[in-house]
């Protein structure tokens, strides 16, 4: 049987990484290895790893995402490798037919839909992931959606895995050097919950780190200017109007 990695990483998100691990540990007819990556939490996240023994994980401080998910990818023993941050969670049963698209069909990775869930207000929002191509990620590097996505463990290996120079956008790093070797195959169902929730953290600050970091992978993939400015213009109104709301709220 086809086995399945996924990989978590998580840095205090105790209120939440349960509800996580249960809807990997409860995935049906599949074979899963469930590893998470913890930077070195204090909140009480490894109490609740210690109740699952059939978890694989890490605690130490690392250098980043990037970093914490390179490390569980060396770890890794599966054929097929997901990525579900600590406080978003699997469908029900999905796994099993991200398997059967891998078994029947010579793709590198799969892309499905995810539904962002509104923590504060308990809504469901279903969106369906548009088709990732080059043009399209130079278009709106925001249309990723990690969640949802799938990879052949040996297309990840093939491209370097997960470059920890990028704090922000390694996932756009990634989709542009696995659309080297193939674009993914588009699955119509949902995969994944992403949690919108108070602790998520944007600032001005991190803006201006997320724009100098897509307008690096967009320099290294040779993309056109008129592309480069569409993202620094749109950031940079974007920083603003995130200013505007934080002040209002003071």
């Amino acid at each position: 049987m086809t086995k399945i990695t996924i990989l978590t990483p998580s840095y205090n998100q105790a209120q939440f990484i349960e509800e996580n691990i249960i809807s990997v540990q409860a995935q049906a007819k599949v074979e899963v290895e469930h590893i998470v990556i913890d930077g070195g939490s204090t909140d009480g996240t490894l109490a609740i790893l210690k109740k699952y023994p059939h978890l694989k994980y890490l605690s130490e401080k690392d250098e980043g995402q990037a970093d914490a998910l390179q490390k569980g990818l060396e770890m890794s023993t599966g054929d097929i490798v997901g990525w579900i941050n600590s406080d978003d969670y699997l469908e029900p049963d999905v796994l099993s037919q991200v398997v059967d698209s891998f078994e029947s069909a010579n793709i590198d990775w799969l892309v499905g839909d995810i539904t962002f869930l509104f923590d504060k207000d308990k809504y469901f929002r279903p969106e369906k992931s548009a088709k990732i191509t080059r043009q399209s990620l130079l278009s709106d590097p925001n249309i990723l959606r990690q969640q949802g996505t799938f990879f052949r463990k040996r297309a990840l290996q093939n491209v370097g895995g997960f470059d920890k120079k990028y704090q922000m956008v390694m996932d756009l790093d990634l989709w542009f050097r696995l659309l080297s070797l193939s674009e993914p195959l588009m699955i119509d169902r949902n995969m994944a919950y992403f949690r919108i929730h108070a602790d998520q953290k944007t600032s001005g600050k991190q803006i201006k780190l997320q724009t100098k970091e897509i307008l690096d992978v967009f320099r290294k993939n040779k993309s056109p200017l008129c592309y480069r400015f569409k993202i620094a213009w749109r950031n940079f109104f974007f920083g603003k109007y995130l200013q505007l709301i934080f002040l209002l709220r003071k």
